[in-house]
């Protein structure tokens, strides 16, 4: 009741109750009154059945019924206002917005129902505030998940047989440019794609944004198979320069295309394809990727094999195998890599490419990197025991360095196990670095400090930029096998190679060159002064037990 209108309305109500009470009252008492004069006059008692005493029985009836009449008028001019308002009342809190009281007059009540109408406006209008900014993105104004495939399945219901692509698209190294730029330059990067996007899009298309550096698009076509030339225009058009605080970004999208009626006739089937297709097209390293069925029983297996991966370690079904690496300077043996290979009961010897990437996808990968730490380690002790004095690199995942807990626990197992901290070295792929979400440097610090060595693998396909690279507590660069096969039949990739090999030296670091096959690529390696080699022409990976085999000095095995 703290509302200004409520006061004169509950004045208004008690008035006329009154009112009615009072002429009830008062009706009777008059009638008995005007009785007692008149008898008082006539000193003489009404008989029974006189016409005075029929005429005051009817006028107290016509009284009282007249006033209970009265009375009802009066709570009916109230209590049917107030059950409409209930009714309305309960139909705004259902949800139903669009209801209003009806207002009649401009009496106290129909203000006070005209004040909750204005009320439900006002509610009515935030709602549709909050749903937009709960289906919009606040920082490109794209639709977000929810409201693109609602207006998808809107325009596919209209002509489900219409040929569409529905595009999922991912900005590259978005990460890098966080890190080394910061997240207001990323998010500049994200703006312009968004207003690409939206200036680019034909009659009839509709576009969003997934979440990070992911946007969806719906592309009407001619015909079917036009999907390609459509989409390389796109492509074409959406690969430009960025502008940022004068400074010049590249932007380039990976694209997963799935195609309605042929992969799916509904938008949460098709954006999921796509998105597919848009992974595959980031591992090949290609710009546009189609939806292939294959992709889905490649993800079912996938998803088979990891639900067994706990099992497969619980059961010693992984298996470590060391890779040796060279030392060119001196042909020494210095170290190995060590690989995961599963012996899988029912599909046989699996290499890491059938369940590492997955793994990386659910956060298990990190059982799997513990489990390789133990197993280097416990080699490592061997080793030592034996008077050994050999490296182990082990491969982890960005994933490992957002577990803040990782030092220690390799702290503890080289304690243990009484081996040096120099003697392990972690590998993390440039491409993971690029595509971390969080920055993983305090970890890399941390593992630095214990005297762990740390080394940046595949190094050339992430697109690193300088200034991350001297941000990196590292030790190592190895050289992605790519820039190394053909490398002494191609004099540019004996340029690139070579550059590469120098900036290494000049920030200090080991150059490891992977995937030597050859004698003339070996040669080429040693004239470019790479310092290191591993390959098929050094060995084989092989179980432990096989590389004690391999000396300290160099022993080049035959090539498979």
């Amino acid at each position: 009741m703290g509302l200004p209108i409520f006061k004169p309305l509950r004045q208004r109500i008690a008035t006329r109750l009154w009112a009615c009470f009072g002429l009830l009252l008062a009706l009777p008492l008059l009638l008995g009154a005007l009785t007692a004069v008149h008898l008082h006059q006539a000193q003489t008692p009404l008989a029974p059945g006189s016409a005075e005493l029929l005429l005051l029985v009817v006028l107290c009836g016509v009284a009282v019924a007249g006033g209970a009449l009265l009375g009802l008028l009066v709570a009916r001019g109230v209590l049917q206002p107030l059950d409409r308002a209930k009714a309305s009342a309960q139909a705004i809190a259902a949800g139903n917005y669009a209801h209003r009281i009806a207002t009649r007059g401009r009496d106290e009540l129909n203000q006070l129902f005209g004040a909750m109408n204005s009320l439900v406006d006002a509610v009515e209008d935030r709602q549709r505030q909050l749903l937009d900014m709960a289906h919009t993105d606040a920082l490109t104004r794209l639709a977000l998940r929810s409201r693109f495939t609602a207006a998808v399945d809107e325009l596919l219901a209209r002509d489900p047989a219409a040929p569409v692509a529905l595009l999922c698209l991912d900005v590259d190294r978005l990460k890098m440019v966080n890190n080394v730029l910061g997240f207001e330059a990323g998010d500049s990067l994200l703006c312009g794609l968004a207003q690409r996007l939206v200036q680019l899009r034909a009659a009839g298309s509709l576009c969003g944004r997934l979440a990070g550096g992911t946007f969806v698009l719906l592309l009407p076509l001619a015909e079917l198979d036009d999907w390609r030339t459509s989409i390389s225009q796109l492509h074409a058009m959406l690969n430009r320069k960025h502008e940022w605080q004068g400074q010049t970004l590249d932007l380039n999208v990976s694209i997963g295309v799935a195609l309605s009626p042929a992969h799916g006739r509904n938008a949460e089937t098709l954006v999921q394809r796509a998105e597919q297709a848009m992974f595959e097209a980031k591992r090949l390293r290609t710009d546009v990727t189609l939806y292939d069925p294959k992709l889905e029983a490649d993800r079912l297996s996938h998803l088979s094999l990891l639900s067994e991966l706990e099992t497969a370690i619980a059961q010693g079904q992984l298996r470590q195998m060391l890779q040796p690496k060279l030392r060119l300077r001196d042909d020494r043996i210095t170290g190995a890599e060590a690989l995961v290979r599963w012996q899988h009961p029912q599909r046989g010897w699996l290499p890491p490419s059938e369940f590492v990437p997955f793994a990386e996808s659910t956060g298990r990968i990190r059982q799997v990197t513990q489990w390789m730490l133990e197993q280097a380690i416990e080699t490592l002790a061997a080793w030592q025991a034996e008077g050994r004095e050999l490296m182990i690199a082990v491969n982890i995942s960005t994933l490992d360095l957002q577990d803040g807990l990782l030092p220690a626990r390799i702290e503890a197992l080289l304690q243990r196990a009484a081996v040096p901290a120099h003697l392990l070295q972690l590998e993390l792929t440039e491409t993971g670095l690029m595509a971390s979400t969080q920055d993983p440097i305090h970890v890399m610090h941390s593992l630095h400090r214990l005297g762990v060595r740390l080394a940046i693998d595949d190094f050339g396909t992430g697109q690193s930029s300088l200034a991350y690279l001297q941000r990196l507590p590292v030790h190592e660069l190895k050289i992605d096998r790519s820039f190394v096969d053909g490398v002494d039949r191609d004099p540019k990739r004996q340029e690139l190679l070579g550059s590469i090999i120098m900036l290494g030296h000049g920030l200090g670091l080991e150059v490891t060159a992977e995937g030597v096959e050859t004698e003339a690529e070996l040669a080429a390696l040693r004239r470019l002064g790479c310092d290191m080699v591993q390959g098929y022409l050094i060995a084989k990976p092989v179980d432990a037990a096989l590389f004690a085999g391999i000396g300290e000095a160099a022993a080049l095995l035959e090539p498979a």
